[in-house]
């Protein structure tokens, strides 16, 4: 802590060095508009905890993928246990997640992307059909629904703004590198006066860095928007996704040390990672559709559908799983604004329904494939909130939000092949309330202080009331919480420094989390509760920003910092009495650090730094993974050759070699917990725009 507050004021007088050498260049810093609890305003008005994630975050030091981005951003993980197998926490949600994104809900601009069974196919996405990601920390459940950790909303690009007729535009990028690593992307927009249109074509592919982790992808994306009148827009996505990636297991430490690029080997009674072709299979079609529809210069409607349809095949070391899923939903709000007066306000109402129905076929698998020995089961999946929210400015210098939602989750269960036999299980959740409470204070125009009070809660997903070795938990309840969160929003210097910083205490009763039994099955329970306390910081700084582009013209520097303290207590599993234990897979401190440079006419280079404290790899906190320290580098040139605009580039990853695992097995039975990620790699690649 205290090297991290002087790392801020060695910051904080660079700025304002900088400040006094070159004031004559005012920058222009970016005045984010966020659309997180239907704010529509500037990030720094907003009274929550909100990090903004731009299209140049993306890309500034990955060519495909998005975790770089998202562990720059105070209070969220990323993990990625195989290449493609992502997980997401935010505030400590991981607890819950083996793998893919539970309890945190995300949307795709209006759509859906959470299923009704509360999992989100996150790796299905390319970063390059997302134009900006807001993530909203803690719970968000008054206006988004079940969900403790969090809210994330995506963005697809959008054109309409640039009103030059009759335009079209191609987008060719390449890249290659270590481990067999292949991308590509072609997309093509065409834009007229009242109509946009981006389709896009990506297929990524990599040899792997460990055993058993090949990786395949290919994505098509098509997008629109339409304005066909002032009143009335539409907007639409296609998305069809066909996803294959290996997957080599867990290493226990000797496992680890010994060679960590290994898949997980054969024991005296189970065969190994290869031996059993462990991987994941998705395809994944979806398709949205939203209209605005404006009725008055105060009174607007936003509806927007969204269905899709997925085909998942898993087999793995003791099981082989399919799925059928289909989920179909829809979203509508009806909002009303007053800005012209003496008291701006806003209010939102509306409600979001979504139904899932899911097919799970669970049987042995026997070389990759399976042994016929299966168990059948459909799941009918229902969930429905209605939410409310009214935000008004009864001074200049204070904002109320407030909002709560009214939630009810439901799930139908039928065996309809093995045993027991089980007929139309219902499988029902009390209705829950959500609240919420946010208060705004911004007496001085670079200066605002804000405080929260909310609920949130998250029903269990379908892969823990059903986990894919087949058994039926219907026991497993909800599990809920209160936050408390008070926080600091500050812009000076001209606008070339920003700091948002919060803190927070939220606690959690009933929760969920996974454990495994003797033969590698997951299973989950309820066990009690935990204590989540946390710092978190983000520091944006403009040291340099010319109009010039001789020599250095552009340098700025990115800092995020997470303190946690999260705490098990109440907290009883088999006779164990975990209180006062670490919280599992949560390390103690995240710092990150980005320093972004252009100069001499056209070169950039981007420097990532990434340091993951130590953290608990079960329960009772007798097994430890190691702190790490990740390097990257991008540097390139941006040059026009003949009206087309080129960017060539090289991207080093893990440039200090370090030997970590980005994605631990918490709980691993046989203290399987590893798996490394890549070492050293080297990318190079070019992007053309004509």
């Amino acid at each position: 802590m205290k090297k991290y507050l002087i790392g801020c004021l060695m910051i904080f007088v660079a700025g304002h060095a900088s400040a006094q050498i070159s004031i004559d260049s005012v920058v222009d810093m970016e005045n984010v508009t966020v659309k997180g609890f239907e704010s529509n305003s500037k990030i720094k008005a907003v009274p929550a905890s909100i990090s903004v994630i731009s299209k140049k975050d993306f890309q500034q030091v990955s060519t495909f993928s998005m975790l770089p981005a998202f562990n720059m951003i105070p209070g969220v993980r990323m993990e990625e246990r195989s290449p493609g197998s992502y997980r997401l926490s935010m505030r400590g949600s991981l607890l819950r997640s083996p793998f893919g994104v539970r309890n945190v809900k995300i949307y795709l601009n209006d759509f859906m992307l959470t299923d009704a069974g509360g999992n989100t196919y996150i790796n299905l996405l390319d970063i390059s059909g997302i134009e900006k990601a807001e993530v909203i920390k803690g719970p968000a459940g008054s206006l988004y629904g079940a969900g403790t950790g969090g809210a994330i909303l995506l963005s697809t690009p959008s054109f309409m703004n640039d009103q030059s007729l009759d335009t079209s535009a191609f987008h060719i990028a390449l890249s290659g590198g270590s481990y067999g690593t292949a991308n590509e992307q072609v997309r093509y927009r065409f834009q007229s006066k009242n109509f946009t249109s981006v389709l896009s074509q990506v297929h990524n592919q990599s040899d792997g860095y460990r055993q058993q982790s090949r990786l395949r992808k290919d994505n098509i994306q098509y997008a629109f928007k339409s304005q066909s009148n002032a009143k009335i827009s539409t907007e639409g996505i296609v998305l069809l996704s066909d996803l294959f990636y290996q997957t080599p297991g867990g290493l226990n430490p000797a496992q680890f040390a010994a060679n960590p690029r290994q898949a997980r080997p054969a024991t005296q009674v189970l065969p190994s990672a290869i031996e059993q072709h462990a991987s994941v299979r998705n395809r994944t079609a979806l398709v949205g559709f939203t209209n605005t529809y404006t009725l008055s210069d105060r009174w607007k409607t936003v509806t927007s559908f969204t269905t899709s349809f997925t085909s998942f095949i898993n087999p793995f070391i003791t099981q082989f799983e399919k799925r059928t899923e289909s989920n179909i939903g829809l979203r509508t709000k009806l909002i009303y604004e007053k800005n012209n007066a003496a008291w701006p306000l806003q209010w939102v109402t509306g409600a979001e329904v979504q139904r899932g129905n899911y097919k799970i076929d669970s049987s042995g698998n026997n070389k990759g494939v399976t042994d016929g020995n299966s168990v059948v089961d459909r799941v009918a999946a229902k969930q429905l909130f209605a939410f409310s929210q009214l935000s008004l400015t009864p001074v200049r210098f204070i904002k109320i939000q407030t909002g709560l939602s009214v939630n009810a989750y439901d799930y139908q269960l039928e065996r309809i092949k093995g045993l027991p036999n089980v007929n139309n299980v219902p499988i029902k959740f009390n209705p829950q309330v959500l609240p919420r409470i946010a208060l705004m204070f911004d007496p001085i125009s670079f200066l605002g202080l804000y405080l929260q009070f909310n609920k949130g809660y998250s029903a269990p997903t379908i892969a823990e009331i059903r986990p894919s070795a087949g058994g039926i938990y219907a026991g497993l309840q909800a599990e809920y919480g209160w936050n408390k969160e008070l926080g600091i929003k500050l812009s000076a210097i001209h606008n070339r420094l920003s700091w948002v910083a919060s803190v927070f205490d939220f606690r959690l009763k009933d929760a969920i989390v996974r454990q495994v039994n003797g033969n590698g099955a997951e299973y989950f329970m309820n066990a009690g509760s935990t204590i989540q306390k946390g710092f978190e910081s983000q520091l944006e700084l403009v040291i340099v920003h010319k109009s010039n582009e001789k020599g250095l013209h552009y340098l700025k520097v990115d800092q995020s910092a997470t303190l946690n303290n999260f705490l098990f207590k109440d907290y009883d599993i088999a006779g164990n009495n975990f209180d006062g234990k670490k919280m599992t897979g949560v390390p103690n401190k995240v710092i990150g650090l980005n320093i972004d440079a252009a100069y001499f006419h056209g070169f950039y280079t981007t420097l990532n730094f990434n340091y993951v404290g130590k953290l608990p790899l079960n329960d009772g906190n007798t097994a430890t993974a190691e702190d790490y320290r990740i390097w990257r580098l991008k540097t390139g040139l941006k040059k026009q050759i003949k009206r087309k605009q080129f960017d060539f580039f090289i991207l080093l990853d893990n440039i200090g070699n370090e030997k970590y695992s980005l994605g631990n097995d918490l709980n691993a039975f046989g203290s399987r917990y590893y798996n490394c990620a890549p070492g050293r790699t080297v990318a190079a690649g070019v992007n053309i725009d004509f």
